[in-house]
């Protein structure tokens, strides 16, 4: 009887054991650490809301959000963890500069994991996004999120002018002449509000590039493109305007300028202003008096709507100690239930195309003509001199509004410079 009962103990004994062991295999999960550079407290709180929802979907991997603080085209303080086997597992990427950190090296090929997984997210992503993620043919980040831009403009201001509030102007003409009549002066040097000032918010170099019917880079020759004779129009029509209104008188206008209830647009310093999406909530809280109304940027008569979008983009760098499990947050991150949680809390838009409709992901209305810009929105080309060719350009766009070239000699002077880099990687 005793032996019995010797036997049956030492079997219960060995039955906990093995059942403590399963429950740590169970509970130790595979380490993911992802890096990400917003801290702001919406956006953060999405992000740790989409660890946990993944870390609940499965049982082998347990993400860990870490804020790491610096600007999107910083790269160097992930090119030293990962040189010193401290990088992270995932990594929230600025999409247009997914190209140069590819080139760098600083990037996991993800094509393996996508082919292993049957999975072609050229499918799922819209047309613009996996372009921007992707170099050589291969793909190194997965869109998370995007943006659209617009023409805001100010209703009361349109009525004072004598123009349609609900009728924007749609080419380039309509807005030139919009301008002049929204345009209050104190003296001929003076001003009490400008109807629009081309380069402020996102009136980028892109921005009235497209617009005028100008292409950047082409694909086919790997050459740039950017002296293309509608971008020089472009810009010129940028320097006559600067020359009409004086850009010294400009300048000192727009150093008054501030952010939140400082906001030109919102201050009513401004009638009109190219802007993405994300000024809505800018609006509502900063401005929630304003009324406004949004139209898609105006373009030169002949050619067709154009927008152009930005946005995040998941990655694995180089020297993961889990790129599996990087992978596989990345995907769901930048699937249906990471992008609708991220979309509803930060109404930044989605980039899949089955959420594009999604109309129900936001509270308010004004995002619906966002949303209708998506299928012809363009994207920064994605190259690996991307950074370099923004920053120059830039400073042609700057030149030419300064006088101090021609628009023909400053984009010229981008050409010869950023394609001498840009050869290098060919």
């Amino acid at each position: 009887m005793k032996t019995h009962l010797r036997v049956r103990l030492v079997a219960l004994c060995l039955a906990a054991i093995m059942l403590l062991a399963l429950a740590g295999v169970a509970v130790a999960r595979e380490k993911v650490t992802f890096w990400t550079s917003h801290s702001g407290k919406v956006d953060r709180e999405a992000l740790e809301l989409i660890a946990t929802k993944f870390n609940e979907s499965q049982t082998k991997y347990e993400v860990e959000v870490t804020i790491v603080p610096g600007s999107e085209t910083d790269v160097a303080k992930l090119m030293t963890a990962v040189a010193a086997g401290t990088g992270p597992d995932v990594y929230l990427v600025d999409r247009f500069t997914t190209a140069q950190r590819a080139v760098a090296g600083a990037l996991t090929d993800l094509t393996p994991f996508i082919e292993r997984a049957g999975w072609k997210p050229q499918d799922d992503y819209l047309e613009f996004a996996i372009e921007e993620s992707t170099w050589a043919g291969k793909i190194y980040s997965l869109p998370f999120d995007t943006d659209t831009r617009g023409l805001y403009y100010r209703k009361a201001d349109f009525r004072e002018a004598g123009l349609d509030p609900e009728l924007p102007p749609a080419t380039i003409e309509e807005l030139d002449q919009a301008a002049a009549k929204l345009t209050k002066r104190i003296t001929d040097r003076r001003f009490e509000r400008f109807g629009l000032i081309p380069w402020l918010g996102q009136g980028w170099h892109y921005t009235w590039g497209w617009a005028f019917g100008g292409e950047f880079y082409d694909h086919a020759t790997r050459q740039l493109t950017c002296n293309h004779p509608a971008i020089v129009e472009a810009f010129a029509w940028q320097q006559a305007f600067a020359e009409e209104y004086s850009i010294a008188a400009i300048q000192g206008f727009a150093s008054a300028f501030g952010s939140e209830a400082q906001d030109p647009f919102i201050a009513g310093k401004i009638s009109m202003i190219i802007d993405g999406d994300w000024k809505i909530a800018g609006l509502q809280r900063f401005g929630p008096d304003v009324e406004y109304g949004v139209g898609n940027i105006p373009v030169k008569a002949g050619v067709g709507p154009t927008t152009w979008a930005g946005g995040w983009a998941m990655a694995v760098p180089r020297g993961a100690k889990s790129p599996d499990g990087g992978f596989e947050f990345a995907r769901f991150a930048a699937g249906p239930v990471g992008q609708e949680i991220y979309t509803r809390d930060t109404v930044h838009l989605p980039t899949l195309k089955t959420m594009v409709d999604r109309t129900d992901l936001f509270a308010d209305s004004m995002h619906d003509i966002f949303l209708q810009m998506l299928p012809f929105a363009r994207s920064r080309p994605a190259l690996p001199v991307g950074a370099l060719l923004w920053d120059e350009l830039t400073s042609a766009r700057d030149y030419a509004i300064n006088g101090d070239k021609t628009p023909q000699k400053a984009l010229d002077d981008v050409v010869e410079r950023v394609q001498e880099e840009l050869e290098k990687h060919f």
